[in-house]
């Protein structure tokens, strides 16, 4: 994270919404209610959407854009079928988005990402929801490393993280103590 800091003394774009959008990021790890964790993801999204605009990495500005749009249609417990349909059309959307502004493997990376948080969103239990962004997150991150998005990555690295031990924390009682007695 050291290396973080060193975007502080600008302040610029790039760097305020990398790093808003990161610690949003990471407190949708943390959190267990379904909606609040689309809530925070909606709001990193939304940074994200300006520091990849800040970066020039316009696939995956538009794709936060999509994600911003799923996030609004998966955000009701009961969906109505025009919801439901909109939250389908970003799919076709993001692959029209991959192709318009095709940058090679990072625009692939995007997309495939943006699937796989697509899944996720969708997902009824916060532990689906969970195992979906794990895997959207690694794939993220090769479109990050790409882009230059050192904010990106650091999400990333934390993203991963937080899914991880918040999964950790959910998993059933009964296989949790006989962990715990095995030590």
């Amino acid at each position: 994270m050291v290396f973080l800091l060193h975007y502080l003394p600008s302040l610029s774009l790039v760097a305020v919404s990398g790093l808003a959008g990161l610690a949003l990021g990471v407190l949708s790890t943390l959190l267990q209610d379904r909606r609040a964790i689309l809530t925070a993801q909606a709001g990193a999204g939304a940074l994200f959407v300006l520091h990849f605009f800040a970066l020039g990495a316009h696939t995956g500005m538009l794709m936060c854009a999509l994600g911003l749009v799923q996030m609004a249609a998966a955000y009701p417990e009961r969906r109505p079928r025009w919801l439901r349909v909109l939250f389908a059309l970003t799919v076709p959307a993001a692959l029209a988005v991959a192709a318009a502004t095709w940058q090679g493997p990072m625009s692939a990376l995007s997309a495939t990402g943006f699937i796989l948080g697509t899944i996720g969103r969708w997902q009824g239990t916060v532990g689906r929801m969970r195992l979906f962004f794990l895997s959207s997150t690694v794939v993220g991150a090769g479109h990050n490393a790409l882009a230059g998005s050192a904010f990106g990555l650091a999400s990333d690295a934390m993203t991963l993280s937080g899914h991880l031990l918040s999964l950790w924390r959910a998993r059933p009682a009964v296989r949790r103590r006989s962990v715990l007695a095995l030590h």
